[in-house]
């Protein structure tokens, strides 16, 4: 992968995050799940005074801790965290490119 992309180890998957929408890496915290909601939402959690939902790849989705890393993602004026595992160097092949515009989606459905 060139160094446009962020790599990430989600659920055993490398995904390929494009650079242009990831914006930090944070701790989980607490998320709350939010009841109804389908994946890939597994919850939403408070980050710098904004609620974000919080997405999850892996399925069947597990409960997020809070000591998980996020990858707080961004999509025009929308933001979400994805967990994930830990970061990979961003020289791995075999990784996956992640569709955010398609995961973004995904959630709002």
């Amino acid at each position: 992968m060139s160094r446009s992309h962020l790599v990430v180890d989600v659920g055993g998957r490398k995904l390929a995050v494009p650079v242009e929408h990831a914006r930090e890496v944070a701790a989980a915290g607490w998320v709350t799940p939010v009841p109804l909601a389908r994946a890939p939402v597994a919850g939403v959690t408070q980050l710098r005074g904004q609620i974000l939902p919080v997405l999850d790849v892996v399925a069947p989705p597990r409960a997020v801790q809070p000591e998980d890393p996020l990858l707080v993602l961004e999509y025009g004026e929308v933001k979400a965290a994805l967990v994930f595992a830990r970061l990979c160097p961003d020289d791995e092949s075999g990784a996956e490119p992640l569709d955010v515009p398609d995961l973004f989606a995904r959630a709002r459905t």
